[in-house]
């Protein structure tokens, strides 16, 4: 049985899901950061942590701690620039907050949670997934902060997002021993007629860019998923599959 805890830092609303057998152990755990709350793996969403949970019994993967970071804001947040934001008329926009809150995982959470709970605190276990917008500012966070977040995980990552791929380009290259699972479907954004149109052409020039800037086919992968729609379901069905290739691949 898994044991999940639901507790504050700050302000900040935290889910905690225990690997089985943590209590009865003294063993320390990779750990992986997940945004919206953990949806990627909150059992109300989807069966992914009892088919991660499954194939760590089988001695296919490990054990994982998980950390759902719930958002304040997640259109301020998780975005990395001021821009117009595309879901609501009026003048509200993205807040364009993503470096401080890349900033107050590293420097703030990671270390709480490293203080409280048995981690292995190094960058080659820990990671950092999301889907949508949840999985742009993970891969904006791992690349701000390489050191700290060694795995990622990005599904149906929303690099439509205005000045993202510009700022993706403009990073020096380097070679920090990152790994990155990253997907989306391939007609994503089809028929729409504001940003989200280059949804998928975005993904893969992140892609093909991160490929120059160190990452290479050994530690990055992208798939390309049959979906003509921005699909939870089908985006997470991948996570398993996603955790063996960051974690168990060689």
């Amino acid at each position: 049985m898994t044991m999940i805890i639901h507790e504050k830092f700050g302000d900040r609303e935290l889910t905690i899901y225990l690997p089985e057998g943590y209590e009865e152990s003294m063993d320390r755990y990779p750990v992986i950061y997940l945004q919206d709350n953990g949806d990627l793996v909150d059992p109300e969403d989807s069966d992914s942590l009892s088919l991660i949970r499954t194939l760590t019994a089988n001695g296919e993967l490990p054990a994982f701690l998980f950390v759902g970071i719930k958002p304040f804001d997640r259109n301020n947040e998780y975005t990395p620039f001021v821009s117009t934001n595309v879901f609501e008329s009026g003048e509200k926009k993205f807040g364009g907050q993503a470096a401080q809150y890349a900033a107050y995982l590293a420097h703030e959470l990671k270390p709480y949670i490293d203080s409280r709970y048995r981690t292995l605190r190094d960058g080659e276990h820990t990671g950092i997934m999301g889907f949508s917008f949840g999985g742009l500012i993970s891969l904006y966070t791992a690349l701000l902060y390489p050191d700290v977040f060694g795995k990622i995980g990005s599904f149906s990552g929303s690099f439509w997002f205005p000045g993202i791929v510009d700022w993706v380009d403009q990073l020096p290259a380097c070679s920090h021993g990152q790994r990155l699972f990253m997907n989306v479907g391939h007609g994503e954004g089809a028929g729409r007629t504001n940003g989200q149109q280059w949804m998928v052409p975005n993904n893969l020039v992140v892609y093909e860019i991160l490929l120059g800037k160190g990452f290479t086919a050994h530690t990055a992968k992208q798939i390309i998923f049959e979906s003509d729609s921005h699909n939870f379901e089908k985006g997470v069905y991948y996570l398993p599959e996603a955790l063996k290739w960051l974690y168990v691949t060689a």
